[in-house]
């Protein structure tokens, strides 16, 4: 059903180039248009960077239709996409059914009309209709292939000897990857947080531009972008008014519990146990946080040491950040705990961590909720230091 207008539309097409050879009367549809719909952030993990998708029509023949490049939705795509193959697609859909699900969840929409030819929308609307039609994937990552990128790559395929000069674009489209992750993140320190965490060496390029035109970036300043021409000439890149097609009900709350406070707090607590460990001892207390500690620090560690050494997720490679998120505190504990030696690893690793922390000034990798985190793990890694050789 979702190829069902494209493919009405070319056996329109083709039936009219066939009629044109016996009656000169005949003539293709001249009232085709493009549209950039931007589609305002959800609120869960998924929507929070908004969404871009083409809407093509051809109101002679009633056609109104909206393709959209994402990800194939299931649980299974999902993580493969941090494996680095997530499934991604061009589909088509009927545009008021599309908008059925923003109005659903409250999250605006606004139609952008496009400065194209009718021609060079006829060609994109051939494209897109065949790559939706086709059975292959393209592989889907956050950096390069996303709904953003590929709208405007799409674009380009049909804008022989022209292309889209962008004026006044943010830093988060100028800038580095990382820069991007912060300006898309906006209001949602959890996410900076994770896509910030997880960046490798990747985020300090600047990489390509159209990867970096996502929606709520690109619509303050869309009405300032042109199309340039080889021969020197210009127009606007928008033709019109823009149309506001679902209005914007969805709130986002504001959580006070950003990653700042939260790891302040629990660098606080840290200070707490080893104070109450230096009076009491090696109780249930410190040994419960110690446990807690560990396990995450190598839950979070062998999951960055996954993205960056081993799975294929664009961007993931050479993270600073493995220094002090890895496995391996945990497997020296379970091996060598018992050895007299243990404690030189504690003040081994102490050094590690101010190392990671000072690198704080030069690597834009390390941020200051992480920077809060390495305090907690050296408060407790010196306090192990400092309470073994008191006999603890």
């Amino acid at each position: 059903m979702k190829r069902l207008s494209g493919i009405i539309f070319f056996l329109t097409i083709a039936f009219t180039s066939v009629a044109q050879q016996a009656d000169s009367s005949f003539v293709l549809p001249t009232d085709l248009t493009t549209s950039l719909l931007i589609c305002q952030p959800g609120d869960n993990f998924y929507s929070g960077f908004g969404h871009c998708a083409l809407r093509l029509q051809c109101p002679s023949h009633d056609l109104d239709v909206t393709f959209t490049y994402s990800l194939d939705d299931n649980l299974a795509n999902r993580i493969a996409m941090f494996r680095g193959n997530g499934a991604g697609k061009y589909s088509s859909i009927k545009t008021a059914a599309f908008l059925e699900e923003y109005v659903k969840e409250g999250r605006g929409v606004v139609d952008y009309p496009v400065n194209i030819s009718v021609e060079q929308t006829r060609a994109l609307w051939q494209i897109l209709d065949s790559e939706n039609a086709s059975p292959r994937y393209r592989q889907y990552n956050f950096l390069h292939t996303n709904c953003s990128s590929m709208c405007f790559y799409a674009l380009e395929r049909v804008m022989k000897g022209e292309e889209i000069v962008w004026n006044g674009l943010t830093e988060g489209c100028t800038g580095t990857y990382r820069n991007f992750v912060k300006y898309v993140s906006k209001g949602r320190p959890w996410t900076e947080l994770f896509w910030s965490t997880i960046l490798g060496s990747t985020g300090e390029e600047k990489g390509q531009l159209e990867d970096k035109l996502a929606p709520m970036l690109v619509e303050p300043t869309i009405d300032k972008a042109i199309i340039r021409t080889t021969s020197g000439t210009t127009r606007p890149f928008i033709q019109g008014e823009p149309t506001r097609l679902v209005e914007q009900t969805l709130t986002y709350p504001h959580n006070p519990f950003t990653p700042t406070l939260v790891f302040a707090l629990l660098l606080v607590f840290a200070v707490f146990v080893s104070i109450y460990e230096w009076k009491r001892g090696y109780k249930a207390l410190p040994r419960t946080f110690d446990t807690i500690l560990l396990a995450a620090q190598t839950l979070v560690g062998l999951f960055i040491f996954y993205l960056s050494c081993l799975s294929h997720m664009v961007g993931a490679a050479h993270n600073w950040n493995l220094l002090i998120f890895n496995p391996l505190p945990l497997l020296l504990w379970i091996c060598f705990r018992r050895c007299k030696w243990f404690p030189k690893v504690y003040l081994l690793y102490s050094i590690v961590i101010l190392l990671y922390i000072a690198s704080w000034a030069f690597k834009p990798s390390v941020t200051l909720p992480l920077v809060l985190v390495a305090f907690t793990f050296l408060v407790r890694t010196l306090a192990r230091v400092v309470l073994s050789k008191k006999g603890n």
